[in-house]
């Protein structure tokens, strides 16, 4: 079965359209949405970064980018002094730069190497938007009295969703983001899609099945590397499995003290100071919540109010549609455009600096 567009359905209320110019930058073509609306009152920047599904291509992120754009406009308009434009671009191996079909497929569509294909692909679009961030300024906004990008937003859908939280974890620039239908641990959701598609790598015979699953040819240990250094989940927490934050759940044991320490250097590198909605469908079988559920509940439990690492003040959204499948649901559009709404009036988080 071929994999659903989330964008499939189109919009209740159709947005109003808004300018887009193409640029070229460091050999990705970039549509870049709503210059032409930047108010001459700006004195800021906001670029939300808009990363597509998979199979798909960077138009079909415009009715995002006009819509939140649009939104921001008419709630802030005559002399904002804030102004937000949007940016879209393919991911590899997908439109303008597709090189094998083949690898943009699932195991069942004869893809083999298909874990290896998707994780380097989007791993390698989260590198793309902060090489994208590093040069934009250098096309738009770039007259001497022109306002500064100090503000960068990331939103992805499936594909592109799995891509923006390795954009949170990796950039501190970015300072808030929408996860819409995508993962931050990739091992849990590949095994159990290993099993769903039957792979023979995959058994149930053992007490822990996925343990035939990681480090076989459909998820080798150089994979796993790689999800160690990129993967939200296994970043922080290798192939183990998630410990809860307190002691409600007697197994796995609650996570220990030594070990919110050793936790917190990574959190205070990664997420300290931001914003994150993720938006799941209840109904969602291809990515489904239960995958991404044990991550979730793990930073919710730490960063709430009363949690071990409630200072670091990291707000998370953590909303569930029930009956939606695979898809960019009508509820789900309206928590973007509300979240990057929000995001602007709040402001950055945290300093805008980095190193990259």
């Amino acid at each position: 079965m071929a994999t659903p567009n989330p964008l499939q359905d189109p919009p209740s209320e159709t947005p109003p359209s808004v300018s887009m110019k193409t640029f070229h930058i460091a050999g990705i073509l970039a549509d870049v949405y709503g210059l032409d609306e930047v108010s001459p009152s700006c004195k800021s920047i906001s670029c939300l970064w808009l990363l597509h599904p998979r199979l798909q291509t960077k138009e079909l992120m415009g009715t995002v980018a006009s819509t939140c754009i649009s939104d921001w406009n008419q709630r802030a308009p005559g002399d904002r002094k804030v102004g937000l434009i949007a940016l879209a671009f393919d991911q590899r191996n997908h439109g303008t730069r597709e090189v094998k079909a083949i690898a943009n497929e699932a195991w069942k569509s004869g893809n083999e190497t298909h874990a290896q294909d998707m994780f380097s692909i989007y791993h390698g679009t989260a590198l793309d938007t902060s090489l994208l961030i590093n040069h934009l300024g250098s096309y738009v906004f770039n007259e001497p009295d022109a306002p500064p990008i100090e503000q960068h937003l990331v939103m992805g859908i499936s594909l592109g969703g799995h891509a923006a939280w390795q954009v949170l974890f990796g950039d501190p620039r970015v300072t808030a983001g929408v996860v819409v239908i995508g993962c931050p641990d990739y091992m849990r959701i590949m095994t159990d899609r290993a099993r769903l598609s039957k792979r023979s790598t995959f058994t149930t015979t053992e007490d822990t099945p996925e343990a035939s699953f990681l480090g076989s040819p459909d998820f080798p240990r150089s994979l796993i590397t790689a999800c160690s250094k990129h993967d939200p989940k296994a970043l922080l927490f290798g192939t183990s499995p998630i410990p809860p934050s307190s002691s409600s759940s007697p197994s796995p044991p609650p996570l220990s003290t030594s070990e919110q320490n050793r936790i917190r250097p990574l959190l205070n590198t990664s997420l300290s100071g931001k914003r994150i909605l993720v938006c799941s469908g209840g109904a969602d079988k291809l990515v489904p919540y239960h995958c991404s559920e044990p991550f979730l509940r793990f930073l919710k439990d730490a960063t709430e109010t009363g949690g071990w690492y409630a200072d670091g003040d990291v707000v998370l959204e953590d909303r569930v549609y029930e009956g939606v499948g695979h898809a960019y649901s009508e509820g789900m559009v309206r928590d973007t455009t509300r979240f990057v709404r929000d995001a602007l009036v709040d402001g950055a988080r945290v300093p805008i600096s980095s190193n990259l």
